[in-house]
């Protein structure tokens, strides 16, 4: 089974017949989806294309230019300020058997009650945080995430911005010892590798695949085992969900540790979930 962890109903894929293809035509089974960032007037150029080289966009080049800009303070301007969870829980009700929701909460223009009203009536499978495109302290009030997040069995998929971020994260889960946590993008994993064996329910998101060498993916999965690896494609931005499926197929990786990735592992972390449909 292969579940895409890491993908976002807005842009391309607010066409459904477009969506259903992709994921089809890779045999992805279903996916935990996300609102989008962007009103469709907003949306860049750039991410309304689908024929956009996948090695392209994981050129140095280009990935430094796309981290430029999502902190640029005027294309800040093109972000929603609330997330639109309501759309995913709609298409979720539509699509329950290829669609679950994740809430993306901004917490400097929404609440966790809210957060937890997707979570309790909706069966939301995870809540985000964003603190590039939606930079907040964590601390205070903004920590209250973690608790029902904890008490609602739900992992928190969270994309830091910098090192000191996910030390803070790490000391939530020093309270919580049932929490659980998908770090975006593998980011900081090298710097953290070691202290890893402290903290088993702390999970990666290898999302997007062209962000990746294969051997930093294969080196990870040596260090700390493919138990804690998920697989994403953070869709629709560019390169292919295909491509990104293929890429792990194709990784030196035995194929039951390939298969954790691609399914077995995100399944098994939302398998807890306290009102989870199936």
């Amino acid at each position: 089974m292969i579940v895409d962890e890491h993908i976002h109903l807005g842009g391309l894929f607010q066409d459904t017949d477009y969506f259903f293809r992709c994921l089809d035509n890779c045999n992805i089974d279903f996916v935990l989806a996300t609102p989008y960032m962007f009103e469709e007037k907003n949306i860049p150029k750039v991410l309304k294309m689908t024929k956009i080289p996948p090695w392209l966009a994981g050129t140095n080049l280009a990935m430094n230019l796309t981290s430029r800009v999502m902190r640029n303070n005027r294309f800040r301007k093109r972000y929603i300020e609330k997330p639109p969870n309501h759309y995913v829980a709609e298409m979720s009700r539509k699509y329950p058997e290829r669609i679950y929701g994740v809430y993306w909460l901004n917490p400097n223009a929404d609440n966790v009650k809210e957060t937890e009203k997707y979570l309790k009536n909706h069966d939301f499978v995870a809540v985000k945080l964003h603190q590039v495109l939606y930079p907040c302290e964590l601390k205070g009030k903004n920590l209250q995430i973690f608790d029902v997040a904890d008490e609602y069995k739900v992992p928190v998929f969270i994309h830091v911005d910098n090192i000191n971020e996910v030390y803070t994260v790490m000391k939530q889960m020093d309270k919580k010892p049932d929490l659980k946590v998908i770090m975006a993008h593998m980011n900081y994993f090298e710097e953290i590798a070691d202290e890893l064996n402290d903290y088993p329910n702390m999970y990666f998101d290898i999302s997007p695949a062209y962000a990746h060498r294969d051997e930093r993916i294969v080196d990870a999965v040596g260090k700390i085992g493919a138990d804690r690896f998920i697989f994403g494609s953070d869709a629709p931005c560019p390169g292919a969900q295909k491509y990104a499926v293929d890429r792990i197929r194709n990784l030196k990786l035995p194929e039951e540790d390939k298969n954790k990735i691609l399914g077995e592992n995100i399944i098994n972390l939302i398998s807890n979930r306290v009102t989870l449909r199936n």
